[in-house]
């Protein structure tokens, strides 16, 4: 069966007025201008909105979880129903501080399964208190399987002595306390020892070790003699190599360190552990028997404030972003830096100039200024919107990052600048040929209304005729234009000669009638069916003349 459409119910696009279609794409072109200009929401700061939302596990809320990982660690039986409470004790001494638990228990698990780690974070992320406190939770006695070595800047030859050995006044061989580390490792190999080195970056670490141990800690199973006693690095030894990561540091740690001291494991900035100091330090200022009335007016409600600590979040996640794309990988502030300080609305400008002040003292690097801030001010003022974030300017950012920007400018430059000069141009010749289109066209008025003579008026027109012809040699005019002008004057020539031709012909026409004086009614005839056929093609001034004259002769016929 056939579906049948009468004609009749199909919407006929082509009857749609014409002003309604332009009106629709009008308002369509409007909708996409305004929508094409509208910014962005910054995903900064919508991530912002999400960890202020995120529930935070801090060490300290998860203390059944904590003891969990502790028995995993140390292979230890978990009783149901209590929990050893072992490893808690081991971190809140000497303090606790903010340390959030997934960093630590991922942490954990890599170290124990690499036994070398070397980690690298920034200013501020707490490398060295994560190493720390890794040490004192793996290690089996955290008092006495410790060691921890703190380097310093041309300290290599000093620290080397110190930990891996000497020779004395005798000649005789002293180890230094790495050696006698590694030694107690061996005697003890039911035991967990841990080696904590912090700011190795700041010291050469083949100077460090020496060159016998720098070579055993890369090819663990040739044999190394030092002091005439051999070396082994036992499998219950951890080492924890602490180093800078960014600027700053003396060494850049490359594969031939990372075959040595172990995978690196790159602590980065961790807002939650920033959200977790304000609530800290909230709850210090409320259970503090001394209350201080400034910190109760001002710290306080900045601390429980959600507005606030999703600004200060922002500018600690948008600032760090902003480092990084900036100067590169390294350059950020971490949430243990002195920018969690400044928390206070009134604080902000302290809180940029700490980063400027971070970004500045870093030599060869680009001056940061308070004007690098000013998107970031922008987006927290008009509620998360980015700034330069719509379709035009992202286009643009996008032609100037590919370097079409510069090509697509000049190509547009230089087609407007021969525009201009083209319409000058233009505009210049049409004036011109105005000009004498009207020199022409008034002259040729004047014959019509017999001001002039035919003869005058083909002379004039003549010299016109010349001025252009010169024109167009000196190429002040285009020659079609020229062509088209000539063209233009010739047709008036012509019209002039036809009118004179016409003039000469009727005379004699009406010269020859006249030789007897009388004009009949047929030559009358004949003489107005002549005027009549040229009547356009001759002056009207012309030919009121000639029917003029016709008339008054043929009225005139019966006096003679």
């Amino acid at each position: 069966m056939r579906l049948s459409v009468k004609k009749d119910h199909i919407l006929n696009f082509t009857k749609i007025p014409p002003r309604l279609v332009y009106t629709l794409l009008s308002l369509l072109a409007l909708v996409m201008a305004w929508v094409g200009s509208r910014n962005r929401p910054d995903p900064v700061w919508q991530k912002a909105n999400e960890i202020m939302m995120q529930p935070r596990l801090m060490i300290e809320d998860v203390v059944d979880s904590l003891g969990l990982l502790y028995a995993e660690v140390h292979h230890k039986p978990i009783r149901i129903g209590s929990i050893d409470s072992t490893g808690y004790k081991l971190l809140e001494k000497p303090r606790l501080r903010t340390l959030a638990w997934p960093r630590f228990r991922d942490f954990c698990r890599m170290a124990i399964k690499n036994n070398n780690v070397i980690l690298s974070g920034v200013t501020g992320t707490g490398t060295t208190k994560l190493a720390e406190k890794t040490a004192a939770f793996i290690a089996t006695d955290p008092e006495q399987n410790i060691l921890n070595v703190h380097c310093a800047p041309e300290f290599d030859l000093e620290l080397h002595k110190k930990y891996i050995g000497w020779e004395d006044g005798s000649g005789q061989f002293q180890q230094g306390l790495f050696l006698i580390f590694l030694e107690k490792c061996r005697e003890n190999p039911k035991q967990r020892f841990v080696c904590v080195i912090d700011n190795f970056d700041k010291i050469n670490p083949e100077t460090f070790f020496g060159p016998e141990l720098w070579e055993k800690l890369g090819s663990p199973k040739e044999k190394t003699i030092i002091g005439g006693k051999e070396v082994s690095i036992p499998n219950n030894f951890f080492m924890f190599s602490v180093t800078h990561r960014g600027p700053g540091s003396r060494v850049e740690f490359n594969e031939e360190h990372i075959k040595r001291l172990g995978n690196p494991y790159i602590v980065q900035p961790d807002p939650t552990e920033l959200l977790d100091y304000f609530k800290k330090g909230a709850v210090e200022i409320i259970n503090d028997p001394k209350k201080d009335s400034a910190k109760i007016k001002e710290d306080l409600p900045a601390l429980l404030s959600n507005i606030n600590k999703r600004r200060v979040l922002y500018y600690f996640l948008k600032s760090n972003e902003m480092m990084n794309k900036q100067y590169g990988e390294g350059f950020e502030l971490g949430q243990g830096s002195n920018i969690r300080k400044f928390y206070k609305e009134k604080d902000l400008d302290k809180l940029k100039e700490t980063y400027i002040n971070h970004i500045n003292a870093i030599r060869g690097v680009k001056s940061l200024t308070m004007n690098d801030f000013e998107s970031l001010d922008y987006t927290v003022v008009n509620n998360g919107i980015e700034p330069h974030t719509n379709f035009f300017e992202r286009q643009l950012k996008m032609l100037a990052d590919t370097g079409y920007l510069v090509e697509i400018t000049m190509v547009a430059t230089t087609a407007l600048l021969t525009t201009l000069i083209g319409y000058w141009i233009f505009r210049r010749r049409e004036k011109m040929i105005r000009k004498f289109g009207k020199e022409a066209q008034q002259i040729y008025d004047d014959f019509e209304d017999e001001k002039i003579s035919a003869e005058e008026a083909a002379r004039l027109l003549e010299k016109i005729k010349s001025e252009v012809n010169d024109l167009v040699l000196k190429r002040s005019l285009n020659y079609t234009e020229g062509l088209y002008f000539m063209g233009f004057v010739d047709d008036k020539v012509r019209r002039i000669d036809f009118s004179r031709n016409v003039s000469e012909n009727f005379l004699e026409l009406f010269n020859a009638f006249m030789e007897d004086d009388v004009l009949t009614e047929n030559e009358y005839q004949k003489l107005c069916q002549f005027l009549e056929s040229m009547r356009n093609k001759i002056p009207l001034e012309t030919y009121h003349t000639f029917i003029e004259k016709v008339e008054w002769a043929y009225r005139n016929k019966s006096a003679h």
